[in-house]
């Protein structure tokens, strides 16, 4: 199936301090592996989030656009169809998602974050069905504005949780049908899987050894039909389709996923 693989759309440059890479050197990469497309999609600048190496800086918006200009130039000249875009967190009264959506192609929903008792709380760190519902809630309410056309990992919320429900799977039931409803595939991220391999030193040939993706989860994914896009999340340009990618396939194809391979970029317009 790795085959099919020429196209990503989840990839982080050393702007966002933790990540390697220019745009212009993913499209090189690209190239390599004979993609059809490529997207860029650095973590937005947020005001009301800590930025210290997590994410875009605001001063840095406009060098970030003038290296997306450079890569979509090059890009052309080879025949590889290239997007801009920002990964972005929802949160109901953050107003900048039409703004950033008149700049770029493409915007992906990563909930990074919740809102518990009027604090954020980090997604790496939820613990309880309670925080299971509020990721819930905030990723359906996201999926709904329309300004979204993936859903990343969507079940990051069980990274720090070894053994979920099955009270704490189901609760996410409702985000897989509502991505279903509105045609915006649930990302399958390869990141995940990479990361139990060369952080937490797992056998990642069993497919239950991620903190995400979670077998479960998936395998609700299958049972209600929604689309799913495989991407590599790669925070550096060797990662762009490196040994995850051909796992997640494996993933893919062991759940009867139905794998898409093509980003809609005229989803909100």
């Amino acid at each position: 199936m790795k085959d099919k693989h020429l196209a990503n759309y989840h990839s982080h440059t050393y702007l966002c301090g933790h990540a390697g890479g220019s745009p212009i050197d993913y499209v090189k990469e690209a190239l390599k592996h004979n993609f059809k497309e490529i997207g860029i999609s650095e973590h937005a600048p947020m005001a009301n989030l800590r930025n210290k190496n997590s994410r875009l800086h605001e001063y840095n918006y406009q060098t970030y656009h003038e290296l997306l200009d450079e890569a979509k130039s090059f890009a052309k000249l080879n025949n590889i169809n290239f997007y801009k875009g920002l990964e972005i967190e929802y949160f109901p009264h953050i107003t900048v998602y039409e703004k950033y959506l008149k700049d770029l192609d493409y915007l992906i929903l990563g909930q990074h974050y919740i809102i518990k008792n009027n604090k954020y709380k980090s997604s790496f760190g939820l613990s309880s069905l309670e925080d299971i519902i509020i990721y819930r809630d905030t990723v359906i309410k996201g999926l709904e504005t329309g300004y979204f056309n993936m859903l990343c990992h969507p079940d990051l919320c069980f990274f720090n949780i070894k053994n979920p429900t099955d009270e704490q799977y189901e609760a996410l039931r409702p985000i897989v049908k509502k991505a279903k409803e509105l045609n915006i595939p649930l990302e399958l991220n390869a990141n995940g899987i990479r990361r139990a391999y060369l952080e937490d030193k797992v056998d990642i040939s069993g497919y239950n050894n991620f903190r995400y993706p979670r077998t479960k989860f998936f395998e609700i994914v299958a049972e209600e039909g929604a689309s799913v896009i495989i991407s590599s999340d790669a925070h550096n340009v060797e990662a762009l389709n490196d040994f995850s990618i051909l796992e997640s396939y494996k993933f893919a194809e062991k759940l009867n996923l139905k794998v898409i391979n093509k980003l809609n970029m005229n989803y909100y317009k």
